[in-house]
């Protein structure tokens, strides 16, 4: 029979990590809709082009609309001078940092950005 030691017993504390939570936009409304992207690049570009991270196929989205550019702990979108513009929460923005729970229009397209913890 061997003895077996518990981290308790040596004073060691274990601290189980919660798993990391991307940041995301989910598409609510529009061609492809319903749907979810992690933000996982530190430039993310949203458009119609097959090139774009993020590709929503509708007429009313220039081919490259807007970026979503990592900065610390935010993320910046700017417009990239599309067409019919960027809406943030039902406003016409040229640049903005996101927040938890911001509703982005583009076109015919809603999309909502949700905060991730890393």
């Amino acid at each position: 029979m061997t003895e077996e030691t518990t981290l308790d017993e040596l004073g060691i504390a274990v601290r189980l990590a919660a798993p990391r939570r991307p940041f995301v936009l989910i598409q609510l409304e529009g061609p492809g809709a319903p749907r979810e992207v992690p933000l996982e690049l530190p430039e993310f570009v949203v458009g119609r082009s097959l090139q774009a991270h993020f590709t929503i196929d509708s007429s009313r989205i220039s081919r490259q609309h807007f970026t979503l550019r990592r900065q610390g702990p935010d993320y910046l979108l700017t417009d990239l001078d599309s067409a019919n513009g960027v809406f943030l929460n039902g406003v016409r923005v040229h640049s903005a940092v996101l927040r938890d729970g911001d509703m982005v229009q583009i076109g015919d397209v809603v999309l909502l950005y949700r905060e991730g913890d890393g």
